[in-house]
């Protein structure tokens, strides 16, 4: 994983076999972000991905082992209510046939190149765990 800034935003690219979430968590520990938004495209040689079930409050996940476009990546990076930055990322995903397959995106390992942009906050970003829905949402 390998990054760069101007000023305002980072780019940050992944080579063919990194893990996602590896290098999110690497970034975080070399940048000190407080939050961003972060938006993607790339491939994917693995991904798992998540449909959070509002009534059972939990994810149902799936892997998918092929390769597959990514589409479309986006979510946004922000504190946890124990203070640890997490990553809150959605993506679509395409294989060989044009089909595509979308949700929360628990992890994923690199095809040929991911690269992100990710945009700071420039204020520290919050969840708070919200009883309605069991998730932490952003606490605005």
């Amino acid at each position: 994983m390998t990054h760069s800034f101007d000023g305002f935003n980072y780019l940050i690219k992944l080579n063919k076999g990194e893990r996602l979430s590896e290098a999110i968590e690497q970034f975080i520990q070399e940048t000190k972000v407080e939050g961003a938004w972060v938006s993607g495209v790339g491939a994917a040689l693995e991904a798992t991905l998540g449909f959070y079930d509002l009534d059972a409050k939990a994810y149902q996940w799936q892997t998918f082992g092929e390769l597959r476009e990514i589409v479309s990546l986006s979510g946004n990076l922000a504190f946890d209510e124990q203070g640890k930055m997490m990553y809150h990322l959605h993506g679509v995903l395409s294989d060989r046939q044009y089909q595509t397959v979308g949700g929360h995106i628990r992890d994923l390992v690199a095809g040929g190149t991911v690269e992100l942009f990710v945009h700071r906050a420039y204020q520290p970003m919050k969840r708070k765990l919200d009883p309605a829905v069991g998730l932490q949402t952003l606490d605005l």
